[in-house]
C-alpha cells in the first residue's frame, strides 16, 4: 500500500496503458503484467510494484485508485538471478505449449510478468 498522496498512476491495462491523473473519472480494468508507476505529489516519479495481472478501480469521486494483483513485487525487491530462471521456464512453457490453448495464453502471461521483473530487476 502506498500512503503517499499521488498526482498520477500509470498501470498496465490489457489494451494498453492505463494513466490515471488526480480526480480521474470512476473506472474499472483489467490489469495486464507489467510495471506500475506513480508520480508522487512532490514530482518525484517511483516504479512501484511488477504485478502480474489483476484488475484496477478509481473511486467515484476520484480520490483514490485501487489494484488488485494476482500478484505484486516490489520492484526494489526484484532477484534478478530468480528473475532469468522464471522467464527460461516461462519461455519453455509457451515452446511447449499448443497454439490457441489456455496453456499459451498462461504461458504468454508469464513470460510477460518474468521479462518485466528481469527489466526492473536490471534497471536498479
Amino acid at each position: 500500500m502506498l500512503g503517499e498522496e499521488v498526482t498520477q498512476t500509470i498501470a498496465p491495462g490489457t489494451e494498453g496503458q492505463l494513466g490515471i491523473l488526480a480526480n480521474h473519472a470512476p473506472l474499472m480494468s483489467e490489469l495486464a503484467p507489467g510495471e506500475v508507476l506513480v508520480t508522487l505529489a512532490d514530482g518525484r516519479a517511483l516504479s512501484h510494484l511488477i504485478i502480474s495481472g489483476g484488475f484496477m478501480e478509481v473511486a467515484p469521486n476520484g480520490s483514490h485508485t485501487t489494484i488488485l494483483a494476482d500478484s505484486a513485487e516490489r520492484a526494489d525487491e526484484v532477484d534478478v538471478s530468480r528473475a532469468e530462471a522464471d522467464l527460461a521456464a516461462a519461455q519453455q512453457m509457451l515452446t511447449d505449449a499448443e497454439a490457441g490453448s489456455t496453456q499459451q495464453a498462461e504461458a504468454q502471461r508469464s513470460v510477460a510478468h518474468a521479462e518485466t521483473r528481469l527489466r526492473v530487476g536490471r534497471r536498479r
